[in-house]
């Protein structure tokens, strides 16, 4: 039963993962008509992957370049992603909250059980 279980778990898991990556790209996509009117131009498509509460999710995004400016990622200032870190605020934000009242080692151990990643 346990191991039919964590197999359900892990469909659900991966199925919201795919969710997640295609509502990215999806506001990746909505985001460049704004930035095509501030008189961004895409300069490439680079993917990335982010550790989020439910686990690892890949997209794609947009590069966007404009004379006189650094190029931006709208993508990921819109959903508060760092430039170098690869875990989501959500789950930067449930590992402490676990860690302030658990060990080390519950923490760690909670944070395999109940997370994706």
């Amino acid at each position: 039963m346990i191991k039919r279980e964590k197999a359900i778990a892990f469909f659900f898991l991966n199925l919201i993962r795919e969710l997640m990556s295609l509502a990215l790209e999806r506001a990746d996509q909505e985001l460049s008509e704004s930035m095509k009117n501030q008189g961004y131009q895409i300069e490439k498509k680079n993917q990335r992957s982010i550790n989020m509460a439910f686990g690892e999710a890949t997209y794609v995004r947009r590069r966007y370049v404009k004379a006189g400016q650094e190029s931006r990622y709208p993508l990921d200032k819109f959903m508060g992603f760092d430039k170098y870190k690869h875990y989501s605020v959500l789950a930067v934000r449930n590992i402490p909250a676990v860690s302030s009242v658990a060990a080390y080692r519950n923490t760690a151990l909670a944070v395999n059980c109940l997370s994706g990643f």
